[in-house]
Order: structure tokens, then sequence, then C-alpha cells
């Protein structure tokens, strides 16, 4: 029985380091020679942009493509790819060039085409769509199709379980769950239709957070409505049910999120904050400040933010060009106010020609929250870092996991060593892969 037991561990042991040894080998390999795909987006005369949600991301070339990779939510098919499972190299959807915007969210996305028409795909549980379906009818579409009618639509942008979009009369509209006020109808009833946010016809662009919505009116002023704010609110009581003006200010240019967090940029370059936790980006040590605008740092140099800061980074760019990363997730939520604190700027290293970027965190499927930043050059190479989008286990943790799965017939009453996602801090070139190749 001993002899039994020694030779279960020595092959358990064995294979593990059989296994480890070849993800290292792999991990070790320079960036972008782990793949055989085409290395660049075809080039166009549109704007790109990206966009990405907790596992998967969106890119629109500049030709007017779309793009995606990762993995779905869930269960929801978010990439638009029809039945395909996870994807670590960017892949065509359909074969449209007249895409002009698009918007990840966690389980449904958006997107416009040139003739104004919008489309769906992912999760239509919660009536994201606008279609007037909700719940068990029409749940959801794992390619791109028509969403709410007409073919009018600007700018539409997912949040966490609603949409909101931009017409090109100025008028903004909104639809799915409304619990928290996030459609800014004055109520908190659902609706799985398009229903006008007020009368105005003067928005120019609208921001979509988890349970809050932020929209940019032509004179500059910036309105804010859905879940509270103020920290002496509980979440999810004392809804902002209508657009509500943040400030006095009428130099707003640029918004993104964080987590119960919104930043905004002032033509000025300044950055400000409000929201829950916008105390732990400002020097207040008092979080009943966090309501109203506070600003961030002294630079006055901002430029823009990309959307993607879902956690505790945010993408930022300067007027000059560069990227950057402000990061504020080693501070403790839980604990005492701390004076020291300081969020922190970091440059970007990759710095070349790049026509669109965003950073931020992804949720990994391990339920670890990762960074992950993603760039676009002029001459259409796709660059990203942190966590890798579609494979939350490398092919090492793979191979241990099958490794142990097979010597706990022999026995063994062990798991894998690391079943963490991979996480690059380099950035590395994103393979694509052209039109015509099927999904794995």
């Amino acid at each position: 029985m001993a002899w039994t037991r020694l030779r279960t561990s020595a092959v358990v042991s064995a294979t593990i380091l059989l296994a480890v040894g070849i993800g290292l080998f792999v991990t070790m390999s320079p960036a972008g020679t782990f793949s055989k795909g085409r290395l660049r987006l075809p080039v166009g005369k549109g704007i790109p942009a990206i966009s990405v949600g907790e596992r998967h991301g969106l890119i629109l070339g500049s030709d007017g493509s779309l793009w995606s990779w990762g993995s779905d939510f869930a269960g929801w098919p978010v990439l638009g790819l029809g039945n395909a499972g996870p994807q670590t190299r960017l892949r065509r959807i359909g074969n449209d060039t007249n895409w002009v915007s698009i918007s990840a969210g966690i389980a449904h996305n958006l997107a416009i085409k040139s003739d104004g028409t919008l489309w769906a795909w992912g999760e239509n549980y919660t009536g994201q769509f606008g279609l007037g379906t909700m719940g068990r009818r029409n749940q959801e579409a794992n390619a791109p199709v028509h969403a709410a009618p007409g073919n009018d639509w600007k700018q539409a942008v997912a949040g966490g379980i609603h949409t909101v979009a931009l017409k090109q009369d100025g008028t903004l509209w909104a639809w799915g769950i409304n619990w928290a006020g996030s459609l800014g109808t004055g109520s908190t009833s659902n609706s799985a239709v398009p229903v006008q946010v007020g009368s105005s016809t003067n928005w120019i662009k609208v921001w979509a957070g988890m349970l809050e919505t932020v929209a940019l009116q032509s004179d500059g002023s910036l309105w804010y409505w859905g879940d509270n704010p103020d920290p002496a609110f509980a979440q999810g009581t004392g809804a902002i049910l209508v657009p509500t003006r943040v400030s006095p200010d009428t130099n707003w240019v640029d918004v993104g999120f964080g987590v119960n967090t919104v930043f905004a940029i002032k033509s000025d370059g300044t950055l400000w904050t409000w929201g829950r936790n916008a105390h732990v980006y400002t020097d207040s040590q008092n979080p009943a400040l966090d309501a109203t605008p506070m600003r961030v740092g002294t630079n006055s140099d901002w430029a823009s933010i990309p959307a993607c800061g879902l956690w505790w980074r945010q993408g930022l760019t300067k007027k000059d060009g560069s990227l950057w990363l402000m990061d504020a997730s080693e501070f403790d939520l839980n604990g005492p106010p701390r004076a020291d604190k300081r969020v922190h700027f970091r440059r970007t290293k990759l710095q070349r020609a790049v026509v669109a970027y965003t950073a931020g965190d992804a949720h990994a499927a391990m339920g670890v929250h990762a960074p992950i930043g993603v760039a676009l050059t002029r001459d259409g190479e796709v660059w990203t870092w942190g966590l890798i989008l579609g494979d939350p286990r490398s092919l090492g943790n793979r191979l241990e996991y099958w490794a142990v799965e097979f010597a706990r017939r022999f026995g063994y009453k062990g798991g894998p060593l690391d079943a963490g996602p991979v996480i690059r801090q380099r950035p590395w070139q994103l393979p694509i892969v052209g039109p015509g190749t099927p999904p794995r």
C-alpha cells in the first residue's frame, strides 16, 4: 500500500512539473508569436474605437468593421460571433463595413451603423434591446440584431442593466431596468421600449454606469441621474429620478466611471470626481463631500477618459497624446481614512501612434479584478496588457488541471496549484483572425 501511494505521488508530481514547465515555456515566449493569425486590422478613414466589458472587448476598425474577443459573461453570448467559445484572438463580427459607434456592457452590447440604425447582442432579459420584450421571451441574441426602431440614432451606451441612446435631433432616450432611477424618466418603472428622458433637445453626449447615467448638453452643462451618489443614502435608495445638474460649470468635456464613482474632465484639463467612493481619489477626509464634484490631483492637462474604468483603475489621456493609468486599487475601503493616501498616476509604456485607447479593470473568470489595457495604432495594430481576455487559465494551468484530474483516478486528493487568471504586465500584440475563418 505504501508503494502504491509513493508511486501515485511520483506520477502526480512529475505530471504537474511537466505541465508547469510547458506553461512557463509558453508564457515566456516572445509576445505575438503564440498565434499564426494576422497582426493588423484593415485601415480606413473612419474614427476607430475600443470598448471593453467585464470579460470581452469590442473594436471598431477605422474601415467600419466590427471585431470582438474574450468570453461570454454568465452564459450570455456577448461576443456576437454566433455559437462561439472563448476567443483569445480578435475575430470579425460579420462582413459589414458601415459601423460607426460601439458600446460594450457587462452582458449586452450596442452598435450603430452609418444609416442610423441601432443593433444589439448579448442579454435582453431586462429589455436592453428596446424591442418591447424582456424576461423569458427573446432573452438573448448571439449575433447583432436590429434593436430599438428608427434610423436616426447617433450614440448608444450600455449600462449595467439599462440602455441610453441619443438621437440626431438632440433628444435622449432610455430603456431597461429602472429600480435605481437610471432611466431618468421620473419614476422607477421599467421599460422594454425607448422612453424619452425629459423634453430637452440639446443633448450632445451620454455615458452610462452600472446604476447611473450622465449626459452633456450643448452649453457644456453636465447632468446626472440614477443611484444617489450621496453616501448618506444607502445604495438603491433616494434615487435621482430626473436629470439633475451636477454643478453650475459649463466647461465639462468627458466622463468615466469607477466603483460607485464618476469622473469628469473640464476643458481646462482638470479632473474631478463624485460618488460614494470619491474620497478614495481625493484628499478629502469627509465622505459626506462625495456627493459633489471634487478635484483629483493637481494636473491641468487631461484630455479624455477612455470608456473602460470598471473598477479601481481608470485610463486617461493627456492633451499631448500620452496614455495614463489612474490606480487606486491598493486602498482599503473598509479601513479607517488614511491621511497619506494618494491616487497613483502612471504613464503607460505604449505611446506609439495610438488612435484609440482604453484601460481599467476587468472582472476575471475566477472572480479576481485584474488590470487590462487595449490600444489601437494608426496602422491597425492592436496591443493589450494585463488580463488575457478569453483565456482565464494559461496553458500551464490547464495542463496542470488535467494532470490533477487524471491523478485523482489513482487516489490523489489535492487540487491545482494555481487556478488564477493569466495576466501579462508587458504589452503584447493581439493576433487577428480575418473574416471567413470560423470561430472555434
